[in-house]
């Protein structure tokens, strides 16, 4: 029996339940469950990946060239245009997380001016050059003798990477000035969706046959939340920020790419994306824009 204390949620500070969908795990010879929060409801990945299973998750070569070299940039210029309508031509955003440059490319379309942040060394690098931005990795990043204060901070796709998305956070808030903007997006992957049920019932249905069934997918995304729970998450690290927009909608991922099942179930979540059903808004993803207060950093 497997005794170690486990960890807190990421999101709320509540402790560990039972397992919840998708259960488990292996990668890099070690086995991650994942658990759902006991007062919040969320699920998160325990224990936490060691730096040698991030580097490798988080590798350019793994990661970034397998999900987003060949991503479109609508989806990165709509963003991009989000931001315009809040911030003025000029106006300095610092996108935390930025892959391979595809929405600093974006930004700098929209009269922004730009700079990186990236896990990964050779991705910054490579992002530097697809954006002609600078790029920092994030230890440089932190060390900087001379910090920058920002218009905007952007996280794209990265709270759900972070094994301490609350810490995290308030570190890069400071980074912000007053007044400055907050604009997050990225999955909402519990949220209610055609997708999320289909694939929670065929992961049940699975475990049922074969209990000691275990995944093999590398746990790169370490937080699962519904938009409720994400927006309680922006509250509890900094209850100064004003809501300026928060939008919820589908994309049908990951069943968009699927057989002729998935691809159903992807268009019917599609049609039930961004609607507002029992007080529920339905889709896998969210865009909210936040403002800092003006007086002082958070």
């Amino acid at each position: 029996m497997d005794r170690r204390a486990r960890r807190q949620c990421p999101i709320c500070g509540g402790s560990a339940g039972t397992r919840a969908f998708p259960y488990k795990t292996r990668f890099n010879d070690a086995v991650f469950d994942y658990v759902r929060c006991r007062s919040c409801s969320s699920v998160f990945v325990d224990p936490v990946p060691d730096a040698n299973t991030f580097a490798l998750m988080y590798s350019k070569a793994s990661y970034h060239d397998a999900h987003y070299i060949d991503c479109e940039s609508a989806h990165y210029g709509s963003s991009a245009r989000l931001l315009r309508a809040f911030l003025p031509v000029g106006a300095s955003v610092l996108d935390y997380g930025c892959g391979l440059g595809l929405f600093l490319k974006a930004l700098k379309v929209e009269g922004f001016s730009a700079v990186g942040v990236e896990f990964d060394k050779k991705a910054a690098v490579y992002a530097a050059k697809n954006a002609d931005c600078l790029v920092f990795s994030i230890a440089g990043f932190f060390l900087q003798r001379n910090k920058a204060s920002y218009d905007a901070l952007h996280l794209g796709d990265v709270l759900e990477h972070l094994p301490e998305p609350a810490e995290t956070l308030r570190e890069l808030l400071a980074f912000v000035k007053p007044g400055g903007l907050l604009f997050v997006e990225g999955p909402l992957e519990t949220n209610p969706s055609p997708v999320f049920w289909a694939a929670r019932l065929f992961g049940a249905a699975k475990r049922r046959v074969k209990p000691i069934l275990t995944g093999s997918s590398p746990p790169t995304h370490l937080l699962r939340v519904n938009a409720a729970q994400q927006l309680a998450f922006f509250t509890r690290v900094a209850p100064g920020l004003a809501r300026l927009h928060w939008d919820v909608h589908e994309t049908g991922w990951p069943y968009a790419n699927g057989g002729a099942l998935k691809r159903a179930i992807a268009g019917a979540a599609a049609l039930l994306g961004g609607k507002r059903i029992f007080g529920v808004t339905f889709g896998n993803r969210f865009r909210g824009v936040f403002r800092l207060p003006d007086a002082a950093k958070p």
